[in-house]
């Protein structure tokens, strides 16, 4: 009679299984938004939304323009933070010319909301397959919140916990296998704990 695995090599197992698959996952979203993307492109063109964008862009100057004017009597420094909030919509924000003007550009701000769009639609798709599938691998992770002078271990359950799950997978494979990094270094540390403390017995 074969003799079953020891528990330590069937948790690794099933964790290697479990962050194969959150991976994979976190991938096919990516692949999944490529496609939306590709496709939006396509209706983009052949419905000619780039008027609607110049007009997005237009809005959004005008608004900038009524904020600045506010901050004409201000140093700089106060109305950098605004300018950093449209910064990647702005055409000509190198500087080092004199009289250069900042543009903002229809192009930019279509590019702005597809993106957000399209890391909507992602953290939409993942919370999904999440609740779908039942995966919960934050379960893995324990936080530790202060209270007072207490230290308490903190686990997201259920729901919450695959909400959160889905919310990583949708960010796509980079931050997942980061987190997954993270979570394999916390089992091992802890691992090694538990070792030294029957050392120290």
């Amino acid at each position: 009679m074969s003799q079953s695995p020891p528990p330590a090599v069937e948790t690794l197992a099933s964790l290697t299984v479990l962050f194969a698959l959150v991976f994979a996952l976190a991938l096919l979203v990516e692949r999944a938004l490529e496609v939306l993307k590709s496709l939006y492109d396509v209706i983009d063109a052949k419905r000619n939304l780039a008027p609607y964008w110049t007009r997005r862009a237009a809005q959004i100057a005008d608004r900038l323009e009524r904020r600045l004017r506010l901050f004409e009597y201000v140093s700089p420094k106060a109305v950098q933070p605004l300018l950093n909030r449209v910064y990647e919509l702005l055409l000509n924000n190198q500087g080092g010319y004199d009289g250069t003007a900042l543009v903002l550009s229809g192009d930019l701000v279509r590019a702005a909301g597809v993106r957000l769009g399209t890391k909507l639609v992602g953290l939409a798709l993942g919370v999904g397959l999440a609740l779908w599938l039942k995966i919960d691998f934050l379960k893995l992770w324990h936080p530790e919140v202060q209270l007072g002078s207490q230290t308490v271990g903190f686990m997201l359950q259920g729901t919450l916990a695959q909400i959160a799950s889905g919310l990583a997978i949708g960010l796509g494979a980079g931050p997942v296998h980061k987190l997954i990094t993270t979570l394999e270094k916390k089992q091992a540390d802890r691992h090694k704990e538990k070792i030294k403390e029957g050392e120290d017995k």
